[in-house]
């Protein structure tokens, strides 16, 4: 079953789908703000312990999306498991990819009208002074605490997951978290090292802010008609049960 996981090519377009919106999603201030202000606020001393700062902020990260992840899951399987009810896989794919093509066509219109923007309210990069910025275990704590506050993309994340244990195999869903929270991590370094050395947060322009929206939104949209197209046809998207 693990060989049909790792080389099945459908489900490696699904998971390398997440992957990439990971990296995308890292690049929303919600993340980058959190880096940078580990440098503004002089917590790192030299590179090698900024790189260490930033691998344990993206291990919090990833910490807690898949304890998210996870609880979720369970808490959809079990019932369905004492229920012994099993959707038909293909059905299931197709709503789910229509339910979830017509939520991100609905964001992407009220993004372009400028109605909704990710991530608008948050703190404007403010960290909590309480913690003990010297110890190593800070970064991984507020990796975890930013985790745990998730966005309207990462709420998509788990809820496909969901789809994906339901339809197939529990192990298909936390896979999806997983890579994009790969991806996530993946994302950190090139935009902490494009600011390393520098003394203050440069603002970014907001129609990049909005453009990398759009893509994201754009890429979920895709993603789902790919997986409608594939459900009429009836090929099975995830992982094939044994």
């Amino acid at each position: 079953m693990i060989n049909q996981i790792i080389w099945d090519p459908l489900f490696l377009t699904v998971l390398f789908s997440a992957l990439a919106l990971g990296i995308l999603h890292t690049i929303l201030p919600c993340e980058d703000k959190a880096i940078f202000l580990f440098w503004s606020l002089g917590i790192s001393k030299s590179p090698k312990k900024s790189v260490l700062i930033l691998v344990l902020y993206g291990l919090g990260l990833i910490s807690a999306n898949l304890i998210i992840a996870m609880f979720s899951i369970m808490i959809t399987n079990i019932p369905l498991a004492l229920l012994n009810f099993t959707p038909d896989p293909h059905a299931f794919n197709l709503f789910g990819a229509i339910s979830s093509l017509i939520a991100a066509t609905f964001l992407l219109l009220l993004i372009y009208r400028g109605t909704y923007i990710p991530h608008a309210h948050q703190t404007n990069g403010q960290l909590p002074h309480k913690f003990n910025w010297s110890s190593l275990k800070t970064p991984f704590i507020f990796g975890n605490l930013a985790g745990f506050a998730p966005c309207i993309f990462e709420f998509f994340i788990y809820s496909k997951a969901i789809e994906l244990s339901i339809s197939r195999h529990f192990l298909g869903g936390i896979a999806y978290v997983l890579f994009f929270s790969i991806g996530t991590f993946i994302g950190l370094f090139p935009l902490a090292l494009a600011k390393l050395g520098t003394s203050q947060i440069i603002k970014r322009k907001k129609d990049s802010k909005y453009r990398i929206t759009y893509a994201m939104t754009s890429l979920i949209i895709l993603f789902n008609v790919i997986i409608i197209i594939l459900s009429l046809m009836n090929i099975i998207l995830v992982i094939p049960q044994t």
